[in-house]
């Protein structure tokens, strides 16, 4: 998930080159995603690159409710500019103001896309479930629900109990 992009950093300003994207294993950073396809276009800013990601992917995750393990499939979708430290021309320190938000390309002119990725994954992250009918885990004891009940009792809220007497009382008096 590393490109070299020295010479798309030496192109004029609004060149485009495009990258197909696949990839077996990603690991970016606590994700790990699998079969990653797609296509990656490389837009020549004033600043830098802009890079616009459109992929799909497998990502390893725990099921919501049971833990379980799950490969859930993610579509991704990100847009991105990437900064060099150093320019690609003369070889000087670019310095940047500390609140740039960018992403840099490094002193290689290596541009990564892992940790865009990552953040991109994070918030669009959906909630995956082993099943539809997955019934999770008992809030108490931990037991998995999906096997078979667990041994606790349900909880009683004393606040009820009035509620629970009268109900008896009316049922007894049918």
């Amino acid at each position: 998930m590393q490109l070299h992009v020295l010479q798309d950093l030496r192109r004029r300003l609004g060149s485009v080159s495009e990258c197909e994207l696949e990839e077996e294993r990603v690991v970016a950073g606590d994700l790990v995603l699998h079969d990653l396809r797609g296509t990656v276009s490389l837009l020549r800013t004033d600043r830098g690159l802009l890079a616009t990601m459109d992929a799909t992917a497998k990502l390893e995750e725990s099921c919501s409710r049971c833990l379980a393990g799950v490969l859930a499939a993610v579509e991704v979708h990100f847009q991105e500019e990437y900064v060099p430290l150093v320019d690609a021309d003369t070889g000087a320190r670019i310095y940047r103001a500390e609140d740039d938000e960018a992403f840099s390309i490094d002193l290689e002119f290596w541009l990564d896309l892992r940790e865009g990725l990552r953040q991109y994954i994070l918030m669009s992250e959906p909630r995956p479930l082993c099943r539809e009918d997955c019934a999770g885990l008992c809030a108490r004891c931990g037991a998995d629900l999906n096997v078979g009940p667990c041994e606790c009792r349900p909880e009683t809220d004393e606040r009820r109990d009035a509620l629970a007497e009268l109900k008896q009382k009316m049922d007894e008096g049918k």
